[in-house]
């Protein structure tokens, strides 16, 4: 790369993804040039195809020895230099990470420039959300995982977004520029929705764990082992902050977390058990953690769905798990 001056008023970056490129894109405001193979813009783009094809005036007289210079000076020039790196193979030029924003604009040029398809393998490697816990940031991910059309990342991305955040999402529309001109309103509401749900089914489970102990059944048990028990856990819940008006202001992860750690319930001491012979040790915490098993995979929102606007069930559903369906948790009968 090097930097000439092109006039007084500006300093000009030459990018050489080609050396022997006999097509030199001036992009942006700043009129950076990138220097590529004409050939190579065709086969990843049909927008390039079109562009440099025999019925346009820059596709005519293409010679490396004079490369031909494309103003193309209201693009985005980061975002079409990491295009040209990735679709010219050049992976030492290629950056390994990219701020979220960076790869919203990224995806929106690739969405332009149709080549999308050319950029599935490096942008599966962008659009990992660990590490990203600001809710405007997930929402670039969000946004660019939806214009790239990756399943896996939209539904790791929204599971992420619904796990650690706990306020409200209507701030990624007013606050993450164009996240609505390419992503629908609704995905706002399905978070929100399947945010609920989770609490909904977070709550089911701890209730149920009132009554994993078993209930008082037959006039042969003579301890009171059911009220007992449920009372005891009722209390934990209680101890652990984890009933419903406790959690209220918590993350959906939080909860999860305690959920995951919480001890049994301890029975008072002057408290002793009958000779029923169908009392046992209740497992509190394996029948929770079966419960809680696959919770956040089946929850993440499945990209399928939000493009389609459908719900039929012979419809392909890419993310695994997908609950769209389902009327019932999984673990219920």
């Amino acid at each position: 790369m090097e930097e000439t001056n092109d006039s007084n008023d500006s300093i000009t970056t030459k990018i050489e993804v080609a050396t022997h490129g006999d097509v030199i894109l001036v992009v942006g405001p700043h009129n950076k040039k990138i220097r590529v193979y004409s050939s190579v813009l065709k086969n990843a783009s049909k927008y390039f195809r079109v562009m440099f094809g025999p019925h346009f005036a820059e596709g005519q007289n293409l010679d490396s020895d004079n490369p031909k210079e494309v103003s193309m000076t209201e693009d985005n020039a980061h975002a079409l230099e990491v295009i040209c790196n990735v679709i010219h193979l050049r992976n030492d030029a290629v950056p390994h990470s990219l701020s979220p924003k960076e790869i919203f604009e990224i995806a929106t040029a690739a969405d332009k420039f149709d080549c999308v398809v050319a950029l599935r393998y490096a942008s599966a490697i962008w659009l990992n959300p660990k590490g990203v816990e600001d809710i405007l940031e997930l929402g670039y991910l969000m946004a660019a995982a939806y214009i790239l059309d990756d399943a896996q990342a939209f539904g790791d991305i929204t599971i992420s977004m619904m796990l650690h955040h706990q306020g409200s999402y209507l701030p990624l529309a007013d606050q993450v520029v164009g996240l609505t001109d390419w992503v629908p309103w609704k995905v706002l509401y399905l978070l929100e929705e399947r945010r609920n749900r989770m609490r909904t089914e977070l709550q089911h489970i701890l209730f149920n764990g009132s009554t994993d102990a078993g209930m008082d059944e037959s006039s042969s048990c003579t301890c009171a082992w059911g009220a007992v028990h449920s009372l005891a856990h009722t209390e934990l819940l209680q101890h652990e902050d984890l009933r419903p008006l406790q959690v209220l202001d918590v993350t959906v992860s939080k909860i999860v977390e305690k959920m995951e750690q919480m001890r049994d319930p301890l029975m008072p001491k002057q408290w002793e058990r009958c000779d029923y012979r169908w009392h046992g040790e209740p497992r509190y915490r394996a029948t929770r953690g079966d419960r809680l098993n696959g919770f956040r995979e089946r929850n993440r929102l499945c990209l399928d769905c939000v493009r389609d606007g459908t719900t039929t069930t012979n419809q392909v559903h890419r993310t695994k798990g997908c609950i769209t369906n389902q009327r019932k948790f999984p673990w219920e009968s």
